[in-house]
């Protein structure tokens, strides 16, 4: 006969470096177990930090067959979200948010987007491009683009039209 028994389970480690991820923790009466299965969804991955919480569920009343589901840390999980909202976060309070029709990115120190040999930097002082070419309505606008009409000599010309 099968037994399946789910209780409550908080994390206190997280072994990251073999084909599944695994943790240690504590569940029903402050139960210890090790090598826990983290089961994930694929595509999505995380290191929850110790004091997370989730489900413990396991199979067959083995405590061998043990997992852990939907770990999630009340210091660090977002708050007072919109319905239908889906957010990734960190520990570290980054996100990427998708609300309505809106995509946030939040980050305390700087946004890098890189392809290829291209690198744009988004920081508190400002925006940075490197590398490529930069354009607007398929118009170079980068550091070497030309102005039509402008005799060489040492004077400049004047801020763009707006």
């Amino acid at each position: 006969m099968s037994r399946t028994n789910l209780f409550r389970a908080e994390l206190d480690k997280v072994y990251d470096d073999g084909e599944l991820q695994l943790g240690k923790g504590r569940g029903y009466a402050g139960e210890e177990m090790d090598r826990v299965h983290l089961v994930r969804q694929f595509g999505f991955h995380s290191h929850a930090p110790k004091g997370s919480h989730g489900i413990g569920i396991t199979g067959s009343g083995e405590r061998g067959l043990t997992a852990f589901l939907g770990l999630e840390s009340p210091q660090h999980r977002p708050k007072k979200t919109e319905a239908g909202s889906t957010t990734i976060y960190d520990a570290n309070g980054n996100a990427i948010s998708i609300v309505e029709r809106e995509m946030r990115v939040v980050h305390g120190k700087q946004h890098v987007i890189a392809v290829g040999g291209v690198t744009l930097t988004v920081t508190k002082d400002g925006l940075d491009i490197r590398g490529g070419k930069v354009t607007h309505d398929g118009k170079n606008i980068g550091a070497d683009h030309k102005h039509g009409g402008v005799e060489a000599g040492s004077a400049n010309t004047d801020v763009p039209q707006e």
